[in-house]
Order: structure tokens, then sequence, then C-alpha cells
């Protein structure tokens, strides 16, 4: 909910206008029996006791005061029950107390439960509830109804409030369903409570609220447990996630996603320390990803810096506690903080930063579980480095440095998809062959044509197209595939290629010689050239239409030729 000045404004009015006046009616008109103020003032203890440990069952807060607050509606009355509610405010204000707007919140959350308070009164009265009566059938017949009646007029200013602001929530959604589901709890006790309070009189409260709070207190400590152990199983299925992911690109990209969905918060940001420099390698503001660029001195005088010099991890509730150590790109309105180092070779060469704008936004064990996700994260990426040279070198010519068949065989498949497609696009591809290359074998050494198999792959790559591929064939062959060129423009590329191949000396060195040396020849290359679609649909046809205009069209005509494939 956005708190603009008009939406403040109109909180203060309702609740001055509206929820005041209630409070008075609430007090002073409705039925009300005499209070006992040694009872009651426990009974508010009690509830303020119960406000402060709410426990989370999904993404719902679950605060078990209704077992108070309904005994003091059935034992003196609305007026007794209202300022009870209005009293368990005080550790909500707490708890909101740094969150943005929190002093109109809990004014429209006063004014709320005021007006939940004098609906479900008003109705349980007009159904002929009397304050006092303490009957079974009676305290389970209208305590159930005001309960009820209570959760159902809140629900529905929640709802509307939703709608107002454009948020779309279901009527009954899951955090409806957990509350009503807590009647279950309340109900039973608080009837018990007033049974009780009328049979023994104060010391009902402490033989049904202290276990109470204890079993409150420890649901609540076991479903802190139990998040813990949703996080802890979620980040291992993570890791297995993560060791599928071959590319940097893929393990950065999942890893930022995963965090997101396991913490709420507002910015994160990857900085890696590379050869002396600090990087920002990837930011995710406001569930976008954006460019953050900073000064790697910066990043030096902040805390980031502590971060990798003592390879701790660390979590700030406040501003306060980091902006005189903050670097340039942390926005000024975030305040909680959670950094964690990625430990990589035994060193941190990394942190993962999490901020948020509200206070004391992330708990201790957030930030282990984050520092496990890293360590798979900095695992990941290891693997995905190795993995990915040990592919580059067994798709490359060890000689040339060139892609081989294997690489230039893949790329011909992924090109075939990208035809069919999209009809439109069309692909060239060259076919060279070094003339006489055996000769150059037999006449200098294999040492020599091996010089000459670089120096010529080094040609070749200065004539490489923005998106061609430049392949080792196999021996002397080499291709070169070309998109978006008709065969004209590949043919006349490949005259090019053969010219200069022509004009061009080769420095060698002979080891076929008594002592070596070395020398300066020219070779010529032969040249085929093909067109999809215009001798061929498919990609792989490229290779054999080349091979065949390479061998007859040029080879056959006396080498040292362009040749274009003929049907």
């Amino acid at each position: 909910m956005d708190f603009n000045k008009k939406t403040k404004r109109n909180i203060v009015l309702l609740w001055v206008f509206t929820g005041l006046p209630l409070m008075l009616v609430l007090y002073f008109l409705f039925p009300n029996q005499p209070v006992d103020w040694g009872i009651f003032v426990y009974l508010i203890i009690f509830a303020l006791i119960t406000t402060a440990i709410p426990f989370q069952v999904g993404n719902t807060t679950i605060i078990l005061s209704q077992w108070v607050t309904l005994a003091a509606f059935l034992l003196y009355g609305a007026g007794a029950e209202m300022v009870i509610v209005q009293l368990g405010i005080l550790p909500i204000i707490y708890q909101m107390r740094n969150r943005q707007d929190a002093l109109y919140r809990i004014i429209f959350i006063s004014w709320m439960f005021v007006y939940t308070s004098f609906a479900a009164a008003g109705i349980v009265h007009l159904f002929g509830f009397e304050v006092g009566n303490t009957n079974l059938l009676n305290l389970l017949s209208y305590g159930s109804l005001f309960v009820i009646l209570h959760l159902f007029v809140n629900h529905t200013i929640l709802y509307v409030r939703d709608r107002l602001v454009g948020i779309e929530e279901k009527f009954f959604s899951d955090h409806a369903k957990w509350d009503y589901s807590s009647v279950v709890i309340t109900l039973p006790f608080a009837i018990a409570l007033v049974i009780m309070i009328n049979e023994v009189g104060m010391p009902a409260i402490f033989l049904l609220g202290i276990p109470f709070i204890v079993i409150t207190y420890v649901v609540r400590m076991y479903n802190t447990s139990e998040r813990v152990n949703y996080s802890l199983s979620k980040a291992s299925a993570f890791g297995h996630e993560l060791a599928d992911r071959l590319s940097t690109q893929q393990i950065m990209e999942l890893f930022m996603h995963r965090v997101s969905e396991l913490f709420a918060h507002d910015a994160m940001y990857i900085v890696d320390h590379i050869q002396g420099e600090y990087v920002i390698l990837r930011a995710r503001i406001d569930g976008e990803d954006r460019d953050v660029l900073t000064q790697s001195g910066s990043i030096r005088k902040s805390f980031i810096h502590y971060c990798f010099q003592t390879e701790d991890k660390q979590v700030y509730g406040s501003a306060k506690d980091w902006g005189k150590e903050a670097p340039d790109f942390l926005p000024s309105d975030m305040n909680s903080v959670m950094i964690v180092p990625i430990h990589r070779n035994q060193k941190t060469e990394g942190v993962v930063i999490l901020t948020a704008r509200k206070k004391n936004a992330f708990e201790k064990y957030q930030m282990d579980i984050v520092h496990l996700l890293s360590t798979y994260f900095a695992v990941s990426l290891e693997k995905a480095k190795y993995l990915n040279a040990a592919v580059e070198k067994s798709e490359t010519c060890a000689l040339t440095g060139l892609y081989n068949y294997r690489y230039l065989d893949k790329i011909l498949l992924m090109e075939q998809d990208r035809i069919e497609a999209n009809p439109h696009l069309q692909f060239s591809l060259l076919m060279m062959d070094i003339d006489h290359f055996k000769r150059i074998n037999d006449t200098y050494g294999h040492h020599a044509g091996n010089i000459v198999l670089k120096d010529f792959a080094k040609l070749l790559e200065s004539f490489v197209p923005k998106g061609a591929v430049l392949a080792r064939y196999g021996g002397e062959e080499f291709v070169m595939l070309i998109p978006h060129k008709d065969k004209q423009e590949a043919t006349k590329l490949g005259e090019h290629i053969r010219r200069k191949v022509e004009n061009t000396p080769f420095l060698i060195e002979t080891d076929l010689a008594e002592a070596a040396r070395e020398e300066i020849i020219f070779i010529t290359v032969s040249i085929g050239v093909s067109n999809v679609p215009e001798d061929t649909e498919e990609t792989k046809g490229l290779l054999r239409n080349a091979d065949r205009a390479l061998y007859i069209g040029a080879k056959q005509a006396g080498r040292n030729k362009v040749a274009e494939y003929v049907r």
C-alpha cells in the first residue's frame, strides 16, 4: 500500500472522524459489565505477550491474541474488548517501527480493529447476546459468531483496500484461510478461560495463560526451525540445479534467481575482484537487471573491501551501521545489507550483496543459507570453467587455433534449425584447399608444412566477416561459413582471399637440408563456393556442394581458382 499525501490525509481523517467516535460508542454505549481490574490488567498483559510472539505459516503471519480479546468481550463487553485490542497494537508498533510510513500504517490498523470490533459486537448483540452470561451453549454460539464476524469484517476491509490500490487478491486467500483456521485454537481457550475465571477467579488466567504462551513460543521456535530446514532443502536442490548448468551466464542467472526466491530483498549485487580491481558483475534492483558502473576506489574504501580482507559475512540492520563506509553504487534509501563472501581457490574472489529498504530485513540464518549457496555458486563456476576449456579444446585445432570439424558440424546443425524457422535466411560456404600442399611437405619437411598451415590460418582470419565461422576442415582444407551473404558476394570474397594468398610470401624453416635454414615460398589456394537456399535447402549440403565445386570447378580446371557450385 503506497502512502502518498492524499492517502495519509484520508487515513488520519478516517481515524479522527470515525475511529475515535466508534471507540467512545463501544466503551460507553454498548452493553458492558463491571470490570474486575485485577483480572483485566492480567488479560492486557497476556494479550501483549501473545501479540509479541507471532509465528509464520508459509507467508502468513499468525497472531493468537484472540483467545484473550474474545474472553474480555464475553466477560465484560465490547468496550473491554476494544481496549485490549487497541493496546495489543503496541507490540505491532514496535515490530513496524522501522518500516516506511509506519505511523500511518498503525493508524490504519487501529481504525480497522475499531471498525471490526464495532461491526462484530453490534451484530452479535442484535442476535441476542448478553454480556456475562456464562451458559456454555451461550458462550459457544455467540463466541463463535463474534470471532467469525470479526475475521470476516477484517478481511473485507483488507480486500477492499487492496482493490482500491490495484492489488489483485482472492477474497478467501491463503492468509484468510489460516486466520480462520486459528479459531480452532483460540475459541476453546477463550471459552475455557471465561468459565474458569467465573469458577476460580484470577488464578485461571495463569493456569491457562502460561501454558498457552509456552505452546505459542514453542510453535514459533519450531516454525523458525522449519523455515531454516525449508531453506536448506531448497539450497540443496539449488546445488543440484547448478551442477547441470554449463555456462557461466546460466550459473549466474540461476544463482540470482534462486536467492531472490528464498529471501525478500530490493537489490542484489555480485562484486568480483579481477586483477586488483573491483567490478560489479551483475546487479538486479527492484526485480530488474541493471548495468551499474562504479569506481574500484569507492569499493576499496567501503565495507565491501573489509569483507574481502577478513572473509567474514555480515548483516547490517540499518543504514547508520554501514552508511559511513558505503560504496557509491548503493542507493541512499537502503537500510538492511547482507554481504557474503564467495570463496574460490581458498580465498575470497567475490561477494554477493543483498539490500533492502526495510530495516532489520535479514536474519542470521538467512546469511548462513546465502553463504552455502555462494559455495555452490563458486564450485559451479569453477566446474564450468574447466568444462568450457575442455569443450573448447575438443572443438579447436591445436595447430592453427581455428575451430575443427567437430565444431563446424555442430554449427551447421544449429544453423539448419534457424533456416527452417526463417526460410528467408541464406548462408554461403567457402571450402579452401592449399594447392600442392604435399609437395611442400616432401620438399621442405612437415615442420615447414605446419608453419604454412598456421600462417595461412592467420591470413584467413583477416577475411572473416562478422558472424562468420572459420574452421580447419582437415589436412590442408579450410571452411568459412558466412551468414547473410549470397553466392555472388561469397565468390567475390573468395577471389579476394585467392589473390591475397597468391601474392603473400610465406617464411618457412626447412629441416630436410643438412643445416636448417629459412626460406620464402609462395603458395596458391583453390576455393569452392556454395549457397543455401540457391544450391541446397540443407546446411549439410553446403559442404558437399562446395567440395564438388572445389575439385571439379577449381582443381581440375588448373587450381588457383574460385569456382561456384553448378547444379
